[in-house]
């Protein structure tokens, strides 16, 4: 049947491209039956033209017959619709202005929704690339500071063999290796994983075999898997890397196979080399290096994982009080934990966009429904000449998805110029932690989103003026008298579109609003520290964990970064402000006050190592106590500094200096609290503030470390003489990951999800402000148009200019309050989608709403003086004698 229709339509294309031939042919073949049916009649005695006459009464008129032949042919639509085309282009032709905006308004939208939905349709829609990903989870333990911390190598195994759930079950974590290459050393990204974790995904090696069971064992042979991009750059894309040896951190690897390229596993970033665990703190339940990733059994939810393993963890904290009394577990979808982040800002920022594309529907569907009533009269004596309604309706169909077509085209190519400038806007640093954004470009998904959003838009524009035809009385049309009337119909049409698209921006603008306030509060946070002028710099070095080497060549960098022009002071810390992601909840430890009842582990706090003089660099306040010195090392008794909100945990209403605390690592060497300094922002940005506890470096020294230090002249040039420098001590130091901390701020991940939130709903906003202004301009001034009879003769009955201002003035306020009132309400509801987008803010701030309104009411008020100005500047003479 399917092939009927094919064949049948292709026939119909073929005569209607043969049009001329066809109609050539019909022409021949009726004057051959003309012919023939006369001839029958001159046999019967007819005179020749008596035949010709009764032929023609025979067969029917010429032009009859030829219509019910192009009919039988099933051309005839096309036709109509290929005139209609014609007839739209030359209407559209003649109305540049009309045309060029509408198309522009829907291609904006156009532009915008397809450009967020790629982004959407990478992160969101496209699969991961892994097996059945609907099946993979994360798993996690909670503690007292969060619920997605690292689990021990006991816990891991408990969960492996106890649960009931999982088909498999796997760990990872993510790690930095030294990486020798011709002689020079380098540090690079890597992962640390257990056997199965690549069949646990589901991901088959490119090139080689993936990790045998038993191979992540203290006793197995060190072997690592490549990424694509490591093998293509570092090897050449050599197949036969398989077999060869690479150095990381001074031990030979056999590498044993190539990661497929399409593969990414965005919570350990960029891996270029990923190494089996070969038992990472092996029998010790207080060591948590892990992340686990299981796939479940058929059948089986995430709630039901979740029930089963928290019960095991409760049936842990039992066995092992000590180390496990407040650890928990926690499983979540695989996805939700890749993309938890974005995942909010992308659908805030489609729904924004969407909106910002109803706006532009609803406004060209106004400046179509306006055209519309201009043309009633053509439309009635069209109507009068023999015209269907149906036949009146298919052309402003044929308008409608000529604009649409129109302005997908636009849309599309202003898609193809904003995917770049978008995806050049993400730092590479965030680009690693957000691999699968990396597929945003153009594709074939693009296009067929924007025609089924243009095909939609197509339908809005033919149905409004189809509307109004059904609707109205096309005999009145053709009278003078009927014009007011209905004119006034359409004009509250056209006001009520102009409410709802007034309203769906106010919604985008409480939004932008929102978001950039808390934006604001973001980047004006107290992060505890003097940001400006710092710079940072990793520093690593190989060889033997030696302390007395380590603090000598520690003193030794210090002291030449130091002795540089324009550097002020440095120091050192185990990471450095503003760390994220997996690799900051490592820091956290369990500490407890040396000389209470202890019935288990104590709280969690963030552990990190500093050097004397990293305070007074950073600038941090001391609120008690005093700050390291350098004749605080292993000589001594063991100290400590806190911040002010393990000081507030901890000793609520006491003085923490001269107490003790005990780390779960070093249970029998308690440290004294010698300090407390005001929170400093060691993690995320927007995370609440977090117990700390800061160690001398004198006291626990070792070759990785990162270098602060704050200068009098331009940091970000200071940073390639910094790096000079360190390299000049030993050619064998690795020195990399310089910033300034100003970009690390403006660079993190927090920042620029807030920052791109903010600045692209701020711009649709913007656009969808300037669209609804010029709609309501586009209303008031048709208003004003249609009532210039009624303002004449108001005029000439005594009417002052400043009264018809005011009728004018009044009837836009009327639409401006009612567009505020219904957006307003409308964001009350939508805004609540963006709570855990919001920094300090509320979804319902008064302040915004109140601003938002301020605006919309200064608009308005601009976009109606105008028109009121008109309207007041009419001549009533002229008015009258013109109706």
């Amino acid at each position: 049947m399917l092939t009927d229709l094919v064949h049948d339509l292709i026939y119909r294309l073929r005569a209607l491209a043969r049009r001329q031939h066809v109609e050539d042919e019909l022409r021949q073949e009726l004057q051959y039956h003309l012919e023939r049916e006369a001839e029958k009649y001159r046999e019967r005695g007819l005179s020749a033209e008596s035949a010709i006459r009764q032929a023609r009464l025979a067969i029917g008129g010429p032009e009859q017959v030829r219509q019910q032949c192009r009919e039988a042919r099933g051309t005839r639509l096309l036709e109509d619709l290929a005139q209609d085309l014609r007839f739209a282009v030359r209407q559209l032709r003649k109305n540049p202005g009309f045309t060029s905006t509408a198309v522009l308004v829907f291609g904006l939208g156009i532009a915008a929704s397809t450009a967020i939905y790629a982004f959407v349709n990478e992160a969101l829609v496209k699969p991961l690339p892994y097996r059945d990903p609907s099946t993979l989870v994360a798993l996690y333990e909670r503690i007292p500071v969060g619920d997605r911390y690292h689990l021990s190598e006991f816990d891991y195994q408990a969960w492996k063999q106890r649960n009931r759930v999982f088909r498999s079950l796997d760990v990872y974590r993510p790690e930095r290796f030294t990486l020798k290459e011709a002689g020079q050393l380098e540090e690079v990204s890597g992962a640390l994983v257990s056997d199965g974790f690549f069949r646990t995904l589901g991901i088959a090696p490119f090139l080689g075999r993936d990790f045998r069971p038993g191979e992540d064992r203290p006793s197995a042979a060190q072997m690592v898997m490549l990424s694509y991009e490591t093998w293509r750059k570092r090897f050449g894309a050599n197949p036969q890397v398989v077999g060869a040896t690479v150095a990381l951190d001074g031990d030979s690897f056999l590498i044993v196979g190539v990661l497929p390229r399409e593969f990414h596993f965005a919570p350990v970033g960029r891996a270029e080399f990923w190494r089996t665990l070969h038992g990472l703190c092996q029998d010790n339940h207080e060591c948590f290096p892990y992340y686990g990733v299981a796939r479940l059994q058929e059948g089986v939810s995430v709630g039901a994982a979740l029930e089963n393993i928290s019960s095991i963890a409760q049936q842990i904290a039992v066995e092992f009080p000590k180390t496990n009394r407040d650890r928990s577990a926690n499983v979540i979808p695989l996805t939700d934990a890749i993309l938890g982040d974005i995942r909010p800002t992308l659908i805030a920022l489609l729904s924004g966009a969407g909106l910002l594309a109803l706006i532009g529907f609803v406004n060209v569907s106004s400046l179509l429904l306006v055209r519309a009533e201009s043309r009633r009269r053509e439309i009635a004596v069209r109507g009068a000449l023999g015209a269907s309604r149906v036949r009146l309706a298919r052309q402003f169909a044929v308008e409608g998805f000529l604009l649409a077509v129109s302005g997908c085209s636009l849309g599309l190519a202003l898609t193809y110029g904003l995917l770049g400038v978008l995806a050049r806007q993400i730092p590479a640093n965030l680009m690693d932690n957000m691999p699968y954004l990396e597929g945003v470009r153009w594709n074939w998904h693009l296009p067929i989103f924007a025609v089924a959003i243009s095909t939609l838009g197509g339908a809005l524009f033919s149905a409004g003026p189809a509307l109004h035809l059904f609707f109205s009385d096309m005999q009145q049309g053709l009278m003078e008298g009927g014009r007011t009337s209905a004119g006034r119909g359409w004009r509250r049409l056209g006001s009520s579109l102009v409410a709802v698209e007034l309203a769906i921006t106010v919604v985008l603008l409480v939004g932008a609003g929102l978001l950039s306030k808390s934006f604001y509060r973001l980047l004006h946070l107290d992060i505890g520290i003097a940001a400006d002028h710092l710079a940072v710099l990793h520093v690593a070095w190989t060889g033997p964990d030696d302390d007395k080497r380590n603090l000598a060549m520690e003193r030794q960098i210090v002291a030449r970064i130091s002795a540089l022009p324009g550097v002020t002071s440095v120091g050192v810390s185990t990471e450095p402000a503003f760390s994220s992601g997996e690799g900051f909840s490592h820091l956290f430890t369990h500490y407890r006050v040396a000389g209470r009842a202890y019935v288990g582990v104590g709280d969690e706090a963030f552990d990190q190592t500093v050097s004397a003089g990293y305070f007074e660099t950073v600038r941090a306040r001391l609120l008690q106590g005093r700050y390291f010195n350098d004749a605080d090392d292993a000589s001594k008794p063991g100290v400590a500094i806190i911040n002010r909100t393990m000081a507030w945990q901890q000793f609520p209403g006491e003085d923490p200096i001269g107490k003790r605390i005990i780390s779960q690592y070093d249970p029998n060497h308690p440290s004294e609290i010698i300090g407390v300094v005001d929170d400093i922002k060691d993690g995320p940005l927007d995370r609440k503030p977090t117990a700390a506890v800061y160690n001398p470096y004198n006291q626990n020294p070792f070759n990785n470390f990162y270098v602060t230090l704050r200068t009098s002249q331009s940091e970000k040039a200071m940073l390639p003489s910094i790096v000079r420098t360190v390299h000049a001590i030993d050619g064998g130091l690795i020195a990399d990951q310089e910033e300034t901390m100003t970009d690390r701020i403006d660079n993190s991940q927090a920042a620029y999800l807030h920052r791109a939130a903010a600045w692209i709903v701020a711009a649709f906003a913007g656009l969808a402000l300037l669209l609804g202004t010029v709609g309501l301009y586009g209303v008031i001034s048709y208003s004003v148009g249609q009532r210039r009879r009624e303002i004449g003769v108001r005029m000439a009955l005594g009417a002052q200019r400043h009264s018809v201002y005011r009728l004018i003035l009044t009837e836009a306020a009327w639409l401006a309050a009612l567009g505020v009132t219904g957006g307003v309400l409308s964001s009350l509801g939508l805004t609540a989608l963006l709570r855990g987008m919001l920094f300090e803010v509320s979804p319902w701030d008064a302040g915004t709403l109140l601003s938002v309104a301020c605006v919309l009411a200064v608009a308005a008020l601009l976009a109606s003086y105008v028109p009121a100005r008109r309207a007041a500047s009419v001549n009533p003479t002229e008015a009258l004698r013109a109706e």
